[in-house]
């Protein structure tokens, strides 16, 4: 009996010191100027993201980078710039350590010269 109060208390100071918390950076209509270009092609929706480690919430290995998260995220849909898009950070902490990420969601879109038909899902 001694030996599951132990663990009980265990248990209950775990989930006590970690946790998890999200919070907006930013929402915006582009991450690059569009004016005087045409966009050519909508290639859909994608993501990125960027963390960094810390111990005991205090000592930071590095800083979590939003251009890097942008670059993954273009990256995975191979587009020239994101518009409609929403930036968070999320920070959690386990017991010693913790994780802070950026995470950037958009749509990405090519651009094209005047003359391209434009191609894509349409609204």
């Amino acid at each position: 009996m001694k030996y599951i109060k132990i663990i009980v208390f265990l248990a209950v100071l775990t989930i006590t010191i970690t946790g998890c918390s999200t919070s907006p950076v930013c929402v915006t209509s582009s991450v690059t100027p569009v004016n005087g270009k045409t966009v050519a092609e909508n290639l859909g929706k994608c993501s990125g993201s960027d963390t960094a480690y810390s111990f005991l919430g205090l000592f930071m290995f590095g800083r979590p980078d939003l251009d890097i998260a942008i670059k993954e995220a273009l990256v995975e849909k191979k587009g020239d710039t994101l518009i409609n898009v929403r930036c968070y950070e999320t920070t959690r902490y386990f017991l010693l350590f913790g994780t802070n990420t950026v995470i950037v969601e958009g749509e990405a879109v090519k651009f094209g010269s005047d003359e391209t038909p434009v191609k894509g899902r349409g609204r």
